[in-house]
């Protein structure tokens, strides 16, 4: 009997975040290929990494909407929709049958919209969110794949959601900064972040709080090394390395 998995690919790990539009194919390349033996339906999801923060960061979103802004916010938009496209790709060349829905069309309105999740889903397609921006109320707001996942996952109930990272889960501190930092193979509410590197979509502090958000309607989380997908294949074993919630 087949289960929902959720799966969000970290933009982390398919782009290098320091370096404008850089895309590691790869390392998407290696995940996609994994994906066909969790055996399950799919919903895959997407973070913008260095095709979406970079000009976020430098254009100061999220904040109220400037006429000034039109560009920048059309670069951002243009470079995410590239990005999935690499992506959607891969899937393609991997026996994959993706079907990307556009973060602008789901939150149209006041709740989103993730009626076309279900209907191509149904149909046998791979849906494929993104993170994105969208223009609501006069303000420029920044969608993440983890904003996307909180809501699927409240509308879905899937029986396990999956976050590939760069690093091997969650730690107690900033694994790159903090060498004694320790991976927390389980965790619960009690983690301090005050050390932990944010970036526009507000880092590794507001990224548990939807986790937790998410564990409410999923069977289970797991945050795994997205540059070492072979160990989704070791989840629910003793040698699992990765954190679980």
């Amino acid at each position: 009997m087949l289960t929902l998995i959720l799966v969000k690919i970290g933009g982390s790990v398919i782009t290098d975040k320091n370096l404008y539009r850089r895309f590691r194919e790869d390392s998407c390349k290696k995940i996609i290929r994994v994906l066909p033996s969790l055996n399950d339906d799919l919903i895959v999801t997407h973070g913008a990494g260095s095709f979406g923060h970079i000009i976020a960061k430098r254009s100061g979103f999220p904040r109220k909407f400037k006429k000034e802004d039109v560009h920048d916010y059309s670069i951002i938009h243009r470079d995410v929709l590239d990005l999935n496209d690499m992506v959607a790709g891969i899937m393609l060349e991997e026996g994959f049958s993706p079907l990307s829905i556009p973060t602008q069309s789901i939150y149209r309105n006041r709740s989103p919209d993730l009626s076309d999740f279900q209907k191509y889903m149904s149909l046998g397609f791979t849906p494929v969110g993104m993170g994105d921006v969208i223009l609501r109320s006069g303000i420029v707001k920044i969608i993440s794949a983890d904003d996307l996942l909180v809501a699927l996952s409240a509308a879905f109930k899937p029986n396990l959601v999956i976050f590939l990272t760069d690093v091997d889960g969650i730690y107690d501190n900033d694994p790159k900064t903090f060498s004694d930092a320790k991976l927390l193979k389980s965790i619960d509410r009690n983690i301090a972040f005050s050390h932990v590197m944010n970036d526009v979509t507000g880092g590794m502090k507001s990224k548990y709080e939807k986790i937790l958000k998410i564990r409410k309607h999923a069977g289970e989380v797991v945050v795994v090394n997205g540059n070492k997908p072979e160990r989704l294949n070791d989840i629910g074993k003793k040698d699992f390395i990765g954190t679980v919630i």
